[in-house]
């Protein structure tokens, strides 16, 4: 296994960052990252409210605490070209993912797939 080499081109990347750069575009750039990484954050919360409606504990329903849905967070790098969304309750993966015994539910990869078109839109737009 140790001889096998991952190897990844990126055809464009010096004509890409050409476009990005001109035109100081850095700001606009940090305005999208900012939007996005906020509608992020507001559309998992809305994906968990849908989801998760509750759950059967010891033979009873119980209602969810919306603690997992408090957790969510999110963060811009000091550069501001970088984007954070993170759900801080250790289960989170199994909600997300599911176990052998649950359904997964998931709420922030829905979310993710969602504003990472938008993003690709946006940055499109903004380079041509």
């Amino acid at each position: 296994m140790a001889d096998k080499i991952l190897k990844v081109d990126f055809e464009g990347l010096p004509e890409f960052t050409e476009a990005l750069l001109k035109a100081q575009k850095g700001s606009q750039i940090k305005k999208i990252v900012r939007e996005r990484t906020s509608k992020l954050d507001e559309q998992t919360q809305r994906n968990m409210i849908s989801q998760y409606k509750g759950h059967w504990e010891r033979g009873k329903f119980v209602k969810p605490t919306g603690t997992t849905r408090r957790s969510v967070t999110n963060a811009i790098t000091q550069d501001g070209f970088t984007g954070t969304v993170g759900v801080g309750t250790h289960y989170f993966p199994y909600l997300e993912l599911g176990t052998r015994f649950m359904h997964a539910r998931p709420t922030l990869t829905p979310a993710f797939n969602q504003q990472q078109q938008l993003f690709i839109r946006d940055i499109r737009e903004l380079i041509k």
